[in-house]
């Protein structure tokens, strides 16, 4: 009678505090086929705690072309970092513009052309959720 009573107690606790919506992150795990490697496709990478500063070292390195980028939830469109450092401190003081030509901006994501093996490469550089 105490296990029935400990199961109903369970169930009516699952329900109450939607434990299958805990895990928030699950939708944003970087998905990709293996066997098509070499396919070319447009993805959205978002990534933990990454400037620009690094994100311009990371893509030296690799074959992607980045469409756009997004920064505190607003879409950037530049050719390349530098440009995107002066689209985004175009507007601001004169200290934050020194502080973001030094320490760069924070890059929240960013929309990608490449094929899988180069996410599969950016993934393993940087922290990309």
């Amino acid at each position: 009678m105490i296990i029935i009573k400990k199961l109903f107690l369970l169930f009516c606790l699952c329900f109450l505090f939607n434990i299958g919506e805990i895990d928030s992150n699950n939708d944003k795990v970087l998905l990709y086929d293996k066997e098509h490697l070499y396919d070319e496709n447009n993805f959205k990478v978002y990534f933990v705690n990454t400037n620009s500063n690094e994100l311009k070292n990371i893509l030296k390195i690799l074959d992607i072309r980045v469409l756009s980028y997004m920064i505190n939830d607003e879409k950037y469109y530049a050719k390349d970092i530098d440009d995107l450092i002066n689209n985004y401190i175009e507007d601001k003081s004169l200290q934050e513009k020194i502080y973001y030509e030094n320490y760069g901006i924070q890059i929240d994501g960013i929309n990608i052309m490449s094929n899988t093996e180069e996410l599969l490469k950016l993934e393993a550089l940087t922290n990309v959720y």
